[in-house]
């Protein structure tokens, strides 16, 4: 385990723009909404069906539909997952795999933690929001995030990033006599374009 405060040097990759608009055209449709494709960068944006539907009014998905916008520009290819269909997660598809297989479970539990939001560069990955006020409220926050393999905080001040690895590093340190400070997602931050890892297993 690592604190990395960097660039995500992965944000602009050398793209085949063949490959990544075959891959955009390739989404079924009667399974993905294409919403966005960047020919400069080979970035998209596409929503499954089964994705619950946007409601612009609550802060977190206004932010997280203009934040994959965003990740898209700089090359990412993003695919926005299904919600709450448990009964389906053996015969949903993604990027070749079962959903079931994406998924994260509680150990002796079938049921899933929850779903995360998107899934980009073979990972999955869940969006949050904090006021970064309470540190408790913090560290809960990232706790809700075990259902993906990272999340990525909305930051608006470099404060809330420091305040980030400050919590992750007292919440890892709660957890290493069980060990189960593996189980905790890599946390990144999204700030003024930039992907930033302020944790990596």
């Amino acid at each position: 385990m690592e604190t990395q405060r960097h660039k995500d040097h992965n944000k602009t990759p050398n793209i085949d723009a063949d490959e990544a608009w075959n891959e955009y055209l390739s989404l079924p449709d009667n399974e993905w909404r294409k919403d966005h494709y960047y020919q400069e960068t080979g970035g998209f944006v596409a929503t499954h069906v089964l994705k619950a539907k946007d409601t612009m009014k609550r802060r977190g998905i206004a932010m997280e539909v203009k934040t994959c916008q965003l990740l898209a520009v700089t090359g990412k290819r993003i695919l926005r997952l299904p919600e709450n269909v448990y009964d389906k997660i053996d015969f949903i598809v993604i990027d070749g795999k079962k959903y079931r297989d994406l998924l994260k479970f509680k150990r002796d539990v079938l049921k899933p933690r929850g779903y995360p939001d998107v899934y980009f560069d073979g990972q999955t990955w869940d969006f949050k929001t904090s006021t970064f006020e309470n540190e408790d409220s913090l560290r809960q926050t990232i706790k809700e995030g075990r259902k993906a393999d990272n999340i990525i905080f909305l930051v608006e001040s470099l404060t809330h990033i420091g305040k980030l690895e400050k919590v992750i590093h007292r919440e890892i340190g709660m957890r290493k006599q069980d060990g189960s400070w593996v189980e905790l997602p890599n946390v990144y931050c999204y700030f003024k374009g930039d992907l930033i890892n302020v944790w990596h297993k």
